[in-house]
């Protein structure tokens, strides 16, 4: 984008036009001040670094329309050569299909679903986990879990938290922080 037009000359710059927005004073109209001032030297050099901060500006927006024209051609390329993949194909005939006019057409049945989650074995009951927790005193779901792998029967500490409260034990919280579950 180009710089908008300048108008009037900017305090203590030569040669440098700056647009002046209505109502605002300019050197012309302010107090005459000394022009080997500190002020007016910091002054001069800040109008400069905005001078300079505007040119960048256009430069940006200028580089940032080049951008914006380059994604829109990338995004409709990209939109014709996925249109172009749906377009559907003609089907190939196996040698068998293309030999008989009314072959059977097989269709698929949709498949079931799995079982959701992880199943708790059937020989884990609340009893079992109950008389675990009797053997031991009292521990962690992961502890009473390793005890009925070991007797046979693999099971997860998930399983036992949630078996251990329906069998009626108690949950507290160990020295160690952990859940524990006693009868």
């Amino acid at each position: 984008m180009a710089a908008p037009p300048r108008e009037d000359d900017g305090p203590g710059v030569p040669g440098v036009r700056v647009r002046t927005p209505r109502g605002v004073r300019t050197a012309q109209t302010a107090a005459p001040l000394e022009a080997g001032s500190p002020v007016v030297r910091a002054g001069e050099r800040l109008v400069r670094r905005i001078e300079a901060l505007v040119e960048e500006i256009g430069r940006l927006r200028a580089d940032n329309d080049q951008l914006r024209q380059q994604l829109h051609g990338a995004i409709d390329l990209f939109d014709r050569a996925s249109s172009a993949l749906a377009e559907p194909r003609p089907r190939r005939r196996t040698p068998a299909a293309a030999g008989s006019a009314a072959a059977p057409v097989r269709r698929r049945r949709p498949r079931s679903r799995g079982a959701k989650g992880r199943a708790t074995p059937p020989e884990v009951t609340t009893d079992v986990v109950r008389a675990v927790i009797a053997k031991l005193g009292q521990g962690t779901a992961s502890e009473i879990a390793s005890e009925i792998t070991r007797a046979g029967v693999k099971v997860s500490g998930r399983a036992i938290r949630f078996l251990a409260e329906r069998a009626g034990a108690e949950t507290f919280r160990g020295e160690d922080g952990r859940r524990r579950y006693r009868l």
